[in-house]
């Protein structure tokens, strides 16, 4: 009977230190920064797409679908500035993985908003150009 005991002690001891090492192990690490997510985090905050918007509803509705092509050309040819706030204590790789993620979100985000503005644009320039010869 005192066998059972001791080991089942001896077990649950085992048991124990099992369930506590791998979380004593993972304290002693330290922790990698994803510096390209904090990029897209930092340019979500600072980019809504508001000039695209409007740049597209813009070229839409003067020139119809060649204007927004043409303007989305130029939309995807630009190029999106890093505030140098965010990289100033930053080494190289960290530095070039912050503005990718910075730039490849603020693109993403400049081409879409513009694409929607292209869009909305667009079909005002067919709507008043069927209700002008219509008339």
């Amino acid at each position: 009977m005192e066998s059972k005991s001791r080991s089942a002690k001896l077990m649950t001891g085992l048991l124990c230190i099992a369930l506590l090492l791998p979380s004593t192990i993972t304290f002693g690490q330290e922790t990698v920064r994803d510096y390209y997510m904090e990029g897209k985090f930092a340019a979500k905050a600072d980019y809504s797409g508001g000039g695209a918007v409007v740049g597209g509803l813009v070229s839409g509705f003067a020139l119809g679908l060649i204007g927004w092509g043409l303007g989305y050309l130029i939309v995807a040819n630009s190029d999106s500035k890093v505030p140098s706030h965010y990289t100033a204590n930053m080494d190289a790789t960290q530095k070039m993985q912050f503005e990718t993620g910075y730039s490849e979100y603020v693109m993403k985000t400049k081409k879409s908003k513009f694409n929607m503005g292209g869009g909305i644009g667009t079909l005002g320039a067919v709507i008043y150009t069927v209700s002008v010869t219509s008339e």
